[in-house]
């Protein structure tokens, strides 16, 4: 991921014609297993958990209408202030763990029930609890795992376009 997301930045700006922004792939830190830990007080679901362990943050704010998957600390502080919504009510009755956002104000959530992420559109968060509606989610993807290699196939079918545009552009 991080060697495409590299190589999307370095042409998006001679396909597209204005910059892309940062796009950040971040491995875990030394501080990951202690993050994780601290998640765990928090309530966050397990493949989280070992996400953190390893990994970091992802921006990809140039990707489709962008992504951004929190880093363990800012994951912590979210769901301390409250910012993110640890229960599903309306459409579905579910514990979730938000971990990202996209670009349009959705976030992505992680069942613990099912270990589905959720794509979260449209509703109100009313303290820790978010009623969708109807038409506002989606599942995005069967597992974390699952999603995470969804985003990597969607990152580098998008390199491989560019690279297209701009062998086109030269006459390739």
């Amino acid at each position: 991921m991080e060697l495409l997301a590299a190589e999307f930045m370095s042409g998006f700006e001679a396909v597209h014609g204005y910059p892309p922004g940062e796009h950040t792939v971040c491995r875990g830190t030394e501080e990951g297993p202690v993050l994780a830990e601290a998640l765990a007080r928090q309530g966050v679901a397990r493949p989280l958990l070992e996400y953190y362990g390893h990994l970091g943050a992802m921006e990809l704010p140039a990707l489709d209408n962008g992504i951004w998957i929190d880093d363990a600390a800012s994951l912590i502080a979210k769901v301390e202030a409250g910012n993110y919504p640890n229960r599903l009510t309306g459409a579905v009755d579910d514990t979730v763990s938000v971990f990202a956002t996209d670009g349009g104000g959705g976030m992505y959530a992680l069942s613990h029930t099912t270990g589905c992420v959720y794509h979260i559109t449209a509703g109100a968060l009313v303290g820790s609890t978010y009623d969708l509606d109807e038409s506002g989610y989606r599942i995005a993807a069967e597992d974390l795992w699952s999603f995470l290699e969804q985003l990597h196939a969607r990152l580098a079918a998008a390199v491989e376009a560019q690279r297209a545009a701009l062998g086109k552009a030269h006459g390739q």
